[in-house]
């Protein structure tokens, strides 16, 4: 990759790495963050309105894992927000399963408890402005919240949490017709798109016969419109080989587990999907997805910049190439790299 900018150009480009430094380090204080579940006492914030509620927690959340980063410190107050915990306990699905358990070769159905005033991701992470500033989604409940979930020799698999349920909304909404969903875990969209009348049918590919079979046993008899239903044993990644554009109306893939799983998935999804011009297409937790490749992206521009040495992983090695070739003049040139469709050309192999 070569750079060909004025020194106005060359400033903005720097703006934008030292962003990415910030970035970064929010990610990986919140990824710590997170995975401690911090929460704390109840009645810490007792007789406060909504906004000083937020601002007391975040001011704990901050004394107990305290941070140089001024970035962090401003925006992680911005980046919460409290949830109404009727929006979850109200939802069909968790509804029909509130009473509902099993444990049978090594697959468990059980209930977890997130206590009240504890921090969790809420929606999905995205960038924005000039200098792709990473925005968070965070929440946290003012009850404790019980939610089912699933899991393979205790490691979960899928829950109800309130991240799972938020980050559904969209394909949900937006399904209609001839439904493919890749990937059953608990059932949660299925049950959930089978039970708009514009959408006829759900096709649904899973490779685990054990899941399929307790899906079949325990969960499927709590469909309303269980005629809707059809599943599929197979290998997800082999079985969209097999789809042509207008196979379906629908396909919603859910494979992976978090952003770190999912990109290779991800992108072998797009390589295959990418020329489809009927058949919509959702992946889970997308936006997230390109997020996180934007960032990988400005990571390999900032060491062609310096002309820095580092260990690629193969994602970062196929946007080496695709930009090794690529003169940056500009700023606008730069955006059209960093949008969605240069974030996914950019992992594309050509």
């Amino acid at each position: 990759m070569r750079f060909e900018l004025n020194e106005t150009e060359d400033k903005k480009l720097l703006a934008l790495f030292n962003q990415h430094e910030k970035n970064i380090d929010y990610l990986l204080y919140l990824r710590d963050l997170i995975w401690q579940e911090p929460h704390l006492n109840s009645g810490l914030f007792i007789n406060k309105n909504s906004f000083e509620t937020r601002q007391e927690f975040i001011k704990q959340v901050l004394e107990n894992n305290k941070t140089d980063s001024s970035f962090i410190n401003k925006n992680l107050l911005w980046d919460t927000q409290e949830v109404m915990l009727d929006t979850f306990t109200n939802n069909p699905y968790y509804q029909a399963l509130k009473n509902i358990t099993f444990d049978q070769d090594g697959w468990k159905l059980s209930h977890k408890v997130m206590k009240a005033f504890t921090l969790f991701p809420y929606d999905e992470q995205y960038h924005y402005g000039s200098n792709s500033i990473l925005k968070m989604s965070l929440g946290y409940f003012t009850k404790d919240y019980d939610y089912p979930t699933i899991s393979l020799y205790d490691q979960e698999w899928m829950s109800l949490n309130p991240h799972e349920i938020r980050t559904m909304e969209m394909p949900i909404q937006t399904a209609k017709g001839k439904v493919l969903t890749l990937g059953l875990g608990l059932g949660y969209f299925a049950y959930m798109v089978h039970l708009k009348e514009e959408v006829k049918e759900v096709y649904i590919v899973e490779m685990d016969l054990e899941l399929i079979k307790l899906f079949q046993k325990h969960l499927l008899p709590l469909f309303p419109h269980r005629e809707k239903i059809h599943i599929i044993k197979a290998d997800a990644l082999a079985f969209i080989n097999q789809i042509n554009d207008r196979d379906y109306d629908f396909i919603f893939s859910d494979l992976w587990h978090d952003v770190s799983d999912g990109l290779p998935m991800y992108i072998k999804l797009l390589e295959r999907f990418d020329k489809f011009a009927y058949t919509k297409r959702h992946y889970w937790i997308e936006n997230s997805l390109i997020a996180y490749l934007r960032l990988l992206i400005i990571g390999v521009i900032k060491d062609e910049y310096y002309k820095n040495e580092s260990d690629y992983d193969d994602i970062q090695l196929t946007i080496k190439k695709n930009l090794e070739n690529y003169t940056l003049h500009n700023s606008y040139e730069l955006d059209a790299l960093l949008n969605i469709k240069g974030v996914k050309n950019s992992v594309l192999i050509k």
